[in-house]
């Protein structure tokens, strides 16, 4: 059975430590139509389920009850390298990863416009 909106709320607000109306206010919507959401007594737009998802880093798929996969752009990993990657603990390695990512590239950029010239 798919989870409602309102059942992956609920998660969702309590995964981040919350209480519902602080996820409300920080998400710039009315406390009313948040629980509201929550209860399953409206339905969030479009937009507002974009904003939703982005805020609490789901897919709106995952968020609408449509799959359990949280990020489909990690979904191909293996499960390790995915806690690895969602664990806040490593923010700082993946950073540095980047980091050294963009500086390869910059670099590999340059080599090749000398190279043309």
């Amino acid at each position: 059975m798919e989870k409602t909106i309102g059942e992956r709320l609920k998660q969702l607000v309590r995964e981040k430590g919350l209480e519902q109306q602080e996820a409300a206010i920080q998400l710039n919507i009315k406390i009313p139509t948040f629980n509201g959401y929550v209860s399953n007594k409206r339905e969030p737009s479009i937009e507002k389920l974009k904003q939703l998802a982005d805020y609490f880093n789901v897919s709106v798929d995952y968020l609408t009850g449509h799959s359990e996969v949280r990020d489909p752009h990690l979904s191909h990993l293996p499960e390790e390298v995915r806690k690895f990657i969602l664990d806040p603990a490593n923010e700082q390695y993946l950073e540095l990863a980047m980091d050294i990512k963009d500086r390869t590239i910059n670099a590999g950029n340059r080599y090749y416009k000398e190279m043309k010239r």
